[in-house]
């Protein structure tokens, strides 16, 4: 039986009375605060080249996310990790790197993937087995915000910032979004995304198809049978 706060919010349930509403954000709103995107590989990952389109396909999910909701964002964080489970695997086994994006906020999925290229090459290990990695994009402020400027700091256009990056272009993201939703998701996809080998026609840090659950409720196919 289940009694006190938990069983009573449960009947209040079951009479179709809500207990567990989202909570707002500091600024009284549901936005969000930050958009991630990781994966566990399929396969650990020794090549830079597979690790680095690895995170660039993770990139580019969180950069459609961004887009989706109007956002853009101010601070790009990348991690890698190693397999925690092996003994022969000294720590530390996760290592991230992040940067405030020089150029301003930003949600143009070619600039956020060369600063994540460029923050990559800080914490790959030559040699290393990697199980892991992942983005996450912070600071997410509306597309129709302007800059924030520091309070010393002259305005640098993403031309002129450190990693040469190019500029923001607004209608070519909307037009790459419109052929993957009419075409399907990666239809049209940045050339540093895709693998130098597949698995089974599957990237390798992509999870194995053969071991996925069935879509029992949105396949026919998947119908549970009874004999």
């Amino acid at each position: 039986m289940l009694g006190g706060v938990v069983g009573a919010r449960l009947v209040r349930e079951l009479q179709g009375y809500p207990c567990s509403g989202l909570h707002p954000s500091e600024d009284g709103s549901l936005s969000r605060q930050s958009i991630s995107c990781s994966l566990t590989f399929g396969q650990p990952l020794t090549g830079h080249a597979d690790v680095q389109a690895a995170v660039v396909s993770f990139l580019t999910r969180a950069a459609e996310k961004l887009r989706a909701h109007g956002e853009q964002a101010y601070v790009l964080t990348v991690y890698v990790q190693k397999n925690r489970f092996d003994p022969k695997v000294p720590p530390p086994y996760s290592r991230p790197v992040t940067l405030t994006l020089p150029g301003g906020p930003s949600a143009d999925t070619r600039v956020l993937a060369q600063y994540a290229v460029h923050l990559l090459g800080k914490i790959l290990e030559p040699g290393c087995t990697y199980h892991k990695a992942g983005v996450v994009l912070d600071e997410l402020e509306p597309l129709t915000t302007g800059q924030q400027l520091g309070l010393f700091a002259p305005a640098a256009p993403v031309a002129e910032a450190a990693t040469k990056v190019s500029a923001d272009r607004p209608q070519l993201m909307a037009t790459l979004d419109g052929l993957n939703a009419r075409f399907g998701r990666g239809v049209v996809k940045l050339g540093s995304s895709v693998p130098t080998t597949l698995v089974s026609g599957w990237a390798p840090w992509q999870g194995q198809a053969q071991w996925q659950s069935g879509a029992f409720t949105t396949r026919l196919e998947d119908l549970l049978t009874i004999s």
